[in-house]
C-alpha cells in the first residue's frame, strides 16, 4: 500500500490514544460485589475462581477449564459489578487457562505470566 492510500485509509479514523504501560494503584476501585482468587490447577486441568465478599468472607467457588466459560458464568451469576473488575478477571482467567493448557507449574495472580520458569536462575 502506498503512502497516499495509507493516508486516505486512516484520515477518517478517530485520534489515536496512547496507552500507558503501567497501572496506577490509586485508579483501582474495589468492586462492591467482592473479589476473586484465581487458582489454576494444571494437574487437574481445571481453573478455580474463589469468590469473596469485599469484607473477605468466602462466598463460593466456580470451576472450569475455559476462561471464557468461567467469565460468562461469573457475569450470569451477578458476581462482577464493575467494568474495571470484569476486564481484570478476563485477563487473569486467560492467564490461568494458559497455565492449565501448557501445564505450567507457576502462576501468581496480578503478575505477568512467564512462559519460561521464573524460578530458574541462569
Amino acid at each position: 500500500m502506498d503512502k497516499e492510500t495509507r493516508h486516505k485509509r486512516y484520515a477518517s479514523k478517530p485520534d489515536l490514544v496512547e496507552v500507558s504501560c503501567f497501572k496506577v494503584a490509586s485508579e483501582w476501585v474495589m468492586d462492591e460485589l467482592g473479589y476473586f482468587l484465581i487458582d489454576p490447577r494444571p494437574e487437574e486441568q481445571c481453573i478455580f475462581a474463589h469468590h469473596y465478599s469485599k469484607d473477605g468472607v468466602y462466598q463460593r467457588s466456580f470451576s472450569g477449564s475455559c476462561a471464557e466459560d468461567i467469565y460468562y458464568t461469573l457475569l450470569r451469576e451477578n458476581c462482577v459489578g464493575s467494568l474495571q473488575h470484569a476486564a481484570y478477571l478476563g485477563s487473569e482467567l486467560q492467564k490461568a487457562e494458559l497455565v492449565i493448557r501448557f501445564s505450567l507449574p507457576w502462576y501468581k495472580q496480578d503478575d505477568p505470566l512467564s512462559l519460561v520458569d521464573p524460578r530458574k536462575k541462569e
